[in-house]
């Protein structure tokens, strides 16, 4: 009997952060700074890859509340997934409706640093 072997989740993890068209390993959302403030990037070379934005959706009272954090936390996955290493934050707020009882949701610009 042939014994089935699994990558470990190192392995995985590596998997799924590489272009699945290049081979080409993308930033971890680990290696993503987050700015707050613009004036922060005053005299930092970037180029602006696009709008990301994350969310948490409480869909009823029975459910968890909705979370900033993994709002966050999704937003600079996706900024990842671009190949930013840094993210402007634009807004982050919890609101109600959009299908939602509660949601949180972050907003900002991906960035490629081009020091």
């Amino acid at each position: 009997m042939q014994q089935t072997t699994f990558p470990d989740s190192s392995q995985l993890s590596d998997m799924r952060l590489k272009n699945p068209l290049t081979g080409e390993r993308k930033h971890s959302s680990l290696s993503v700074k987050l700015y707050t403030k613009s004036e922060e990037l005053l005299g930092v070379p970037f180029k602006d890859l696009g709008i990301v934005s994350g969310q948490s959706c409480r869909g009823s009272l029975q459910d968890p509340p909705a979370n900033l954090t993994v709002a966050r936390n999704q937003m600079i996955t996706k900024a990842a997934y671009l190949d930013a290493d840094a993210v402007l934050l634009h807004r982050c707020e919890i609101l109600s409706g959009q299908g939602c009882y509660q949601i949180a949701i972050c907003e900002g610009s991906a960035l490629l640093i081009t020091q």
